[in-house]
């Protein structure tokens, strides 16, 4: 609570107001927080909210679920008088060809589905960032021939190629998988990461660095690198949706993840056969896909939002 002074001097209670402005300008000035606000107006978001929630249960649902779940579906034996049941209480989404359960068939494919696309993400964050920073920050002749590098790699077909590397491997596991999944996926990433490093080197902190004699790295590691990570975390989410659904769609085609294991898009691939006869064996791992990509997709777009307020005021106008 503030005190008039002139009001203190004429009611004689001068010395307590003085020292009570003393104490209140001696207390530390409330900073802003940029992580604090972006969480602000993120909560605002309520689609994004909303998707968060979801794909963050999903997660927890593929970590937890095949811990406490009665069956187990690698020593589990098959039984074909229980091939193709309905959901019912003892098998909430039904049973596959083999009699396996597959709810908890759900749980595992969505854990390597969603493994595979953490590891390509970051594996296509770190080539983008690596390349993107060395250019933009290098600038001229290096700048550019990387640059003209990446337009030619541009013309690389994505599934495709990723087709081409598994088939080179000769092996289809989780590593290959990444491995595929990311090769030719890291050139927009990089083209991110150069913007952003070419308009942050111009600012006065960047010079000041350089005119007290601060190493290149040192400047890049220090001052440049940590402004693009809100940029970086919405490129998480940008790509991850498409790294799912080349994982799926390699595992539909039978290049996917090798039995036993599976993922979404092999589950996908094995209700094909019999999806006019039993739909929910297809039906189930599709819309597991469909909610992570739409999930994905929204929490990216109500992060741009969260950390870039300007993008929020062009929607709202």
């Amino acid at each position: 609570m503030s005190v008039d002074p002139r009001e203190a001097v004429a009611t004689g209670t001068a010395a307590p107001a003085i020292a009570d402005l003393a104490a209140q300008a001696g207390r530390p000035v409330h900073r802003a927080s940029l992580w604090r606000d972006a969480w602000r107006r993120y909560l605002q978001n309520r689609g994004a909210v909303i998707a968060g929630a979801v794909f963050l249960l999903f997660v927890l649902f593929c970590l937890i679920w095949p811990f406490v779940t009665p069956y187990d579906i690698r020593s589990d034996p098959v039984n074909f008088q229980q091939s193709y049941e309905g959901p019912s209480v003892k098998h909430p989404l039904g049973t596959d060809q083999l009699g396996k359960d597959l709810l908890t068939k759900l749980a595992l494919g969505g854990r390597i589905s969603i493994a595979i696309g953490v590891g390509a993400t970051l594996a296509i964050l770190l080539i983008g960032v690596v390349y993107g920073s060395i250019s933009g920050f290098a600038g001229g002749r290096l700048d550019n021939a990387q640059m003209r590098l990446l337009d030619a790699l541009y013309g690389l077909p994505y599934l495709p190629f990723a087709i081409i590397v598994l088939a080179i491997i000769g092996e289809n596991n989780l590593w290959t998988m990444v491995i595929a999944l990311s090769i030719a996926s890291w050139f927009t990433a990089a083209r991110i990461v150069r913007g952003q490093i070419i308009t942050l080197k111009e600012n006065d902190y960047v010079r000041a660095a350089k005119a007290v004699g601060a190493r290149w790295y040192r400047i890049l590691s220090r001052h440049l690198l940590p402004n693009t990570l809100g940029v970086l975390i919405i490129a998480i989410f940008l790509e991850l949706p498409g790294v799912i659904l080349g994982e799926a769609f390699l595992s539909f085609i039978g290049l996917g993840i090798s039995p036993p294991d599976a993922s979404l898009g092999s589950l996908a691939q094995e209700g094909r056969a019999v999806y006019r006869v039993h739909p929910n064996v297809i039906a189930i791992p599709s819309i597991a896909i469909a909610v992570l990509v739409l999930c994905a997709n929204f929490i990216a777009d109500g992060m741009r939002d969260a950390l870039d307020p300007r993008t929020r005021e062009t929607k709202e106008h």
